[in-house]
């Protein structure tokens, strides 16, 4: 995945990581499409909406984001190709800007999933921030990324033991 052309290495955001699930790619997709209940999930994530139909071809999810840090930003995230239960291709607009994917791929037990971007910092107050706390940016954004990914296995385990 290349990172956005042209954007000064300091305004990018970079994400590599790998989660591995203990239930199988059925279930984990299954619990990734809720996308009508990522608000009860996610403290951080406010005002969200969804066009299209959730986590479907030319779907497009936003919200406001409220990292553990002093700002906050807007996202879309506009949903190019979504093969259910294999993977997701989109782009984020709005104060962050550049590509994404996840890919669930099945080993074993449960699934790894890849996740991946390279976005832009666009909001003038993020970039202004960059140039003297980048490390405190990057900070923010994983913060909310381990919430986020531990919270999701949280309400898989929890909502998979009930059924």
């Amino acid at each position: 995945m290349d990172a956005p052309v042209g954007v000064d290495p300091l305004h990018l955001i970079r994400l590599h990581r790998e989660e591995v699930f203990q239930h199988d790619v059925e279930v984990v997709w299954r619990w990734m499409s809720r996308t009508e209940r990522f608000p009860t999930w996610w403290r951080w994530l406010r005002e969200f909406e969804e066009e299209g139909g959730g986590l479907v071809n030319g779907g497009v999810l936003r919200g406001l984001v409220v990292p553990p840090i002093p700002y906050r930003f807007r996202v879309g995230i506009h949903l190019d190709e979504v093969r259910p239960a294999e993977h997701i291709s989109a782009r984020l607009s709005g104060d962050l800007h550049g590509p994404a994917d996840v890919t669930l791929e099945p080993m074993g037990r449960g699934p790894r999933l890849p996740i991946r971007w390279h976005v832009e910092m666009r909001k003038p107050s993020m970039r202004a921030a960059a140039r003297y706390a980048k490390g405190l940016m990057v900070w923010g954004h994983d913060q909310v990324i381990d919430v986020t990914v531990r919270r999701f296995h949280e309400v898989v385990d929890r909502e998979e033991r009930r059924a």
